[in-house]
């Protein structure tokens, strides 16, 4: 299980953004809310299908994972970590 820090949904125009925030993902985890999302849009769905899916706790139980065209990674924040001494001394 991972937790979702933010997962925002905007209309852009034609397009519709994702944008979502953890400190890390499971494999396929954004495509898998983007298709299951996408049936909702379509009508296919209701909220309350999505609900049942999240409560399921099983992927199978999600709509398909979304293509990963159109998938852009923006950043990856690392936290400031300082480094060992060891790894700060001048080389000989």
């Amino acid at each position: 299980m991972k937790t979702l820090d933010r997962f925002d949904v905007m209309a852009r125009g034609d397009e519709i953004a994702f944008l979502a925030s953890a400190r890390s993902f499971l494999h396929h985890q954004v495509r898998s809310m983007v298709g299951t999302l996408k049936l909702v849009g379509e009508g296919r769905w209701r909220p309350d299908d999505v609900a049942r899916a999240l409560e399921a706790k099983d992927r199978t139980r999600c709509g398909p994972v979304a293509p990963p065209e159109g998938l852009t990674l923006l950043r990856v924040d690392y936290p400031s970590i300082p480094l060992p001494l060891a790894s700060r001394a001048p080389p000989p």
